[in-house]
Formats: structure tokens, sequence, C-alpha cells
């Protein structure tokens, strides 16, 4: 009976417990970040009496975690709103749970499961870099946004890391995030290594206790740049012997001491400050001079001149006594083949008997000995020092002798002879000749040239007006900084009409002419010529146009030549713009380059081919007066000139016309 009793009191409490229900009375979010509050409100509702114990549960990844639990006690057809269930996304509470979760709500045996919901630890950074290339010493700074992968703005830290690889050295930067906005700056070292890099970003959240919560990562790319910091100059030998190469080697380094490749400039000095050579060629190539034979002993510099970086040496050329010794027809010749006044004795010996010569020579003179001895052949022996000549001759004479020889030999007396019989040849034609019309024409003509022409001789050196030539210089004290327009004339073959007298040496000339005409300095080097228009000369900061018109003139003259002879010239012509620092020192207007203003003259004039190319500096400056055509040549940007909004005046062409007609009567 008892037994029963208990089975039916069971049945009647598991059939009231059947029929409570369980209500979620808000959808949960698709996600929950950790650090968020999951609020689950529910309401239970039942038809019979029912009490017992509520309990809310995380699953996670088939984990259950109890987060909630309470008592209940409904009569029947009461119903409850549970409103205080939150669940706190924090380790002490979930562990480690995370991804995709459920809420389980059970009343006795009965439950329920919420929605799919995800709980995620990861924040989104999105942020961006001011440029990608940077200088070792440069600062980096990166502004950017973090959000939850809720979509809410995030308030935390964020930590920027440059990895060099490096364990020993670590560039860090931590800021915050407010409202989702971080803005961070990196300080490079100034010694950096120049290469590629990552710039890592790392976005973070702690609760109360300071531990992480949610994180995120980003990744940057950036490249260190090289910057030249010192120009390394390297003699082979600081004392040179004559007849032996000076050998120079530059190095640019950049800030961690790598080098750099590069071109360099170099000049090579005397005593005096004369320019010997000079030569543009690549960083890390041996320049190589080979010191003259007859160089006095004195100390020369070398200068080099790379990225706006210089550098100088001095080195010193030895002092070399030295003879060269003959034997020609029972005649000793000694010359002095040294650097200095040659001023020792030989010891000659003739057959067995010894004789001393002391010899006294200026450098590149000679003298010459005549020996003696009776009748018979000597074996002949001429020392001096380690230095020996041996030869078996042939003699004749009363005793064994040596003497210098008469400078006046018969040879001597008969060209002294022929050139007086010449000279009085010549007097008498030029006095028959003489004719007072044609000495007034010379006169008239010399009057007339108001300018010293190009010499056409050793390297085709130009012979500008007085005041008008430029000397490029490497270092100038108390120089004036300014920008100028520099016209850069290539002519092909330019060093190979040394000594050659010609249409295409008067054409050139003329355009020495014409560029000193407009008060341009004028500069050669191998075969270019800068015609340089400088505030310093020109007394105007605006000389854009001016070169432009002048450029036009050397043009329209090259082409007119081109036209009536048959000796071509092939010709590049270039513009640029640029700063220099310059200075008129007497005669001479010595000018630094600043960067690359020479060498990307000199590229641009190699790549013109009969035209005018512009730079993209001198071009912007003329943009009211041309118009003109973008191109890429050789790698670098250029631009063809395909309007002149104002023609070349008729001066100018009548000028020019004037010009070519003298040429071709030969006047």
């Amino acid at each position: 009976m008892k037994r029963g009793i208990i089975i039916l009191a069971l049945v009647i409490s598991l059939i009231s417990f059947v029929s409570a229900e369980i209500i979620f009375t808000q959808p949960l979010s698709p996600a929950y970040n950790l650090g968020d509050s999951v609020f689950v409100p529910v309401t239970i509702k039942t038809l019979n009496e029912v009490s017992g114990i509520f309990q809310m549960k995380l699953i996670c990844n088939s984990t259950e975690t109890a987060f909630y639990t309470t008592g209940i006690k409904l009569k029947a057809g009461e119903e409850i709103t549970l409103i205080d269930p939150n669940l706190v996304l924090i380790r002490t509470i979930i562990g480690e749970n995370k991804g995709e979760c459920k809420v389980k709500a059970i009343l006795n045996s009965e439950y329920v499961l919420t929605n799919t919901f995800k709980i995620s630890n990861t924040l989104v950074i999105s942020g961006e870099l001011e440029k990608t290339e940077f200088d070792a010493g440069e600062g980096i700074s990166i502004t950017g946004e973090v959000t939850r992968e809720t979509g809410e703005n995030s308030n935390g830290f964020v930590e920027a890391n440059v990895l060099t690889g490096d364990l020993n050295e670590e560039i860090k930067q931590i800021g915050t995030i407010t409202d989702g906005i971080f803005n961070v700056n990196l300080s490079l070292p100034v010694d950096m290594k120049a290469g590629n890099y990552f710039v890592e970003v790392k976005a973070y959240e702690e609760d109360s206790e300071g531990v992480t919560t949610n994180s995120g990562v980003s990744q940057y790319n950036i490249r260190v740049k090289q910057v030249p910091t010192n120009l390394e100059l390297i003699l082979g030998e600081k004392e040179v012997m004559p007849r032996t190469p000076l050998m120079v080697n530059a190095i640019l380094h950049d800030q961690t001491g790598d080098p750099i490749n590069s071109t360099v400039f170099i000049t090579v000095k005397d005593s005096a400050g004369k320019i010997i050579e000079q030569k543009e060629m690549p960083l890390g190539e041996i320049f190589a001079l080979l010191i003259k034979s007859d160089q006095p002993p004195e100390e020369w510099t070398v200068d080099a001149i790379s990225n706006s970086l210089t550098s100088e040496e001095k080195f010193r050329i030895k002092a070399n006594m030295e003879a060269d010794i003959q034997i020609i027809n029972k005649t000793v010749v000694v010359t002095n083949i040294g650097n200095v006044f040659y001023n020792k004795t030989l010891l000659v010996r003739v057959g067995d008997s010894p004789l001393n010569i002391l010899v006294g020579l200026e450098v590149g003179n000679s003298k010459k000995y005549v020996i003696t001895a009776p009748d018979g052949e000597y074996n002949v022996k001429i020392s001096e020092g380690d230095k020996e000549v041996n030869e078996l001759m042939s003699l004749t004479g009363n005793a064994v002798e040596i003497k210098e020889a008469s400078n006046f030999s018969v040879g001597f007396f008969f060209w002294i002879f022929l050139i007086g019989v010449l000279g009085f040849i010549v007097f008498f034609f030029v006095k028959k000749l003489y004719k007072k019309p044609f000495f007034e024409k010379i006169i008239h003509g010399r009057k007339k040239d108001k300018f010293r022409t190009m010499t056409v001789g050793e390297d085709l050196r130009m012979t500008p007006k007085k005041g008008n030539k430029a000397e490029l210089s490497l270092s100038i004290k108390e120089g004036e900084k300014q920008d100028a327009s520099v016209i850069c004339l290539k002519i092909k073959d330019l060093k190979d009409m040394k000594g050659r007298k010609s249409r295409v040496s008067e054409t050139i000339e003329r355009i020495v002419e014409m560029a000193e005409e407009n008060n341009a300095v004028v500069y050669e080097n191998q075969d270019y010529l800068f015609f340089i228009l400088a505030p310093a000369r020109t007394r105007t900061f605006k000389n854009e146009k001016a070169a432009l018109d002048l450029a036009e003139k050397i043009k329209y003259l090259l082409e007119e030549h081109n036209r009536s002879f048959n000796q071509k010239i092939e010709f590049g012509l270039s513009l640029n713009y640029g700063a220099i620092i310059g200075k008129q020192e007497g005669d001479l207007f010595k000018f630094m380059s600043m960067g690359s203003l020479i060498t990307a003259s000199k590229k641009i004039a190699y790549l013109s081919e009969e035209e005018i190319l512009l730079s993209d500096k001198i071009n912007d400056l003329l943009r009211l007066h041309t118009k003109t055509e973008r191109s890429i040549r050789g790698g670098i940007p250029v631009f063809s000139i395909k309007e002149i909004k104002k023609e070349v005046d008729d001066a100018t062409k009548k000028f020019i016309s004037r010009f070519m007609e003298r040429q071709k009567r030969g006047d």
C-alpha cells in the first residue's frame, strides 16, 4: 500500500514538472567579446504547481559551465520572470571557453537552449602609415582604428614594434586606444641598417586584474633607405714615384658603414691648385692617374664629391734622381729622366782603366761624352748605383780619357745658316707683296673682333671671353648659393677634333660667342659644353626663359650647319635647373654643383637626339612658354618641346642667317 502511494506521488510530481515552460525573453547577439556581459532574462510559466532548482549553464565545445542557480516554487497557473541572469565573460567565470556557444536553462528535468553565439577575444586593427620608405633616424607615425568582433570600438592599449631580427635591439612604443582610435609614433635609430622590415602593431584590452582579455595584431612593410653619411677616400700610396700610377678608391658609406652604389666626381690638383685630372665614375671603381716622369716633387690634392659629401686627401710625388745612359757610336749619352736636378759621379771603366764623370743635368737635359783610348777594342762599362751599361767598343786616340762633347757642331752651324737664308727669303717676299689695303684689312678685322675665340688644340679647350670661363670646384669658401639654369650641349667626338680647323670648329666657336653675349659662363667637360646662366652673372633670378631662347638659337645654328655643310655635327641638348654655389675669382667663375645638377644634365643631353630635352624642374618653370610631352628615356623622365609660344625673334634669325652666309663664302 505504501509503495503504491509513493509511486503515485512521483507520477504526480513528474506531471507537474512537465507542465512548466521556460521561455527566453530576448535573443542573444551573434557575438560577444571577452569582458562583455551577456544578459539572459527568462520567464517560467507552469500550469501545475512546481518547485525545484533552476540553473543556467554556458555550453562551449561540449563543455558546460554553470553561472546561475536559484530555487523556484510556483503554484499552478503562476509564472515568474527572472531578469537578473547575467553571464560576465571573464576567465574566472567561463575559464578558457570561447568560440561557438549556447546558454542552457534547466528546471528539474526540463531544459531549453538559446541561439548559438560566438565568444571572441579578437580585436580588428585597421591602420595606415604616412609612407613606407624612411631614412634612418626618421620617425614613423601610425594611426588607425581598433574594433571588437562585435563591431564596438575598443578601449585599451596599442603596442608598435619594429621587427629587426636582433634580440638585443628593441624598437617599441606603447600607446592607448580611446573610443577605437589610436596614434603611435616610433623613432628609428640613426644607425639602423638599411633594408626591409616589418612593423607589428598589437592592440589589447585588460581586465581589472591586468589580465589580457582581447587582442589583435597587424603588420606593415617598411623600407629603411641608405643615408650617405661618410665619403671615404683611399689612396694606394701617400708617396708616389714618377712613372707609376696614383691609385684612388672612393667609398660612400651609409649610416651603418655599408657601401652605397652611386657615382663620384674625383679631381686631382697640383700644389698651385691647378686641375690635373677630373673624372666622374662609379663608386668602388679604381681611379688611376699616371704621374709623369718629369713631374717635380711636390704635394698634390685629391678631392672627391658624391651625394653632397666631400672628402680630401693629400699625397706627395717623390723625388727621383735618375739618368738614362746609352753608348752610341763611341759617345756616351747621359739624359736626366728623373724629376730633380741630376748630380752624380759615374764610374767608367775602359778595359782596366777607371774613369770618373761628374754629371750635372737639369730635368730632361742630356750631355754627350766622347771616350778615347789607344787604338784597339775595349770593354767599356759604365756604372751608376745598381745600373750598369756594358759594351764592346773600337776606340782610337792617344790616351784613355773621357770628355764632354762640344755643343756646337758643324750640324748646328749648318742649321743656323739655313734658318738665316730662309728668313731672308721670307722678308724679301713680304716686302714685295706689301700693300697698304691688305694690312688695313687685317688691322680692321682685329679691331672688329671683340671676343677671344675658341682654341682648337689639346682636349679642344675653349677660351671664352675674359671673365666668362667657368671651373667646377669641390670646395668654395664664401661662395653664394643660387639657382641657375644650365644648358648642356653634347657633341659627338668633340675631343677627337684636336688641332682640326674646320667648319665644325667655326660653328662651335660661334655658339660659345653667342652664349657669352647672353652672360652665360662656359664650362667644358669631355664631349660636353655647359652654358650656365647664374644670377651672379646675369643680374636676374629669372633665367629660365633666357636659357630656353639660347638653347633654341644653339639648336637652330647646329641645324643650319648640318643643312649647309657635308661635315655633320651629331649633338644633344638638355635644359636643367638647380642650385649651385658660385663665386667670381678674377677672370674665373668657380662653381660647385649641388646634388646631381651636372650629372643629370649630361645624362639628359646624352639621351637627346638633336632636340632640346627638359628636366622636370625646368619644365615646371617654363609651362607658360612651352608645350611639352613627357616620356621616359633610359629610366629618366624627360620632356620634349612640342611648341614654343614665342618664336625665335627676327634679330636672332638675321644673326644666324648672316653667319651661315659668311660660312658659305669662307670669310
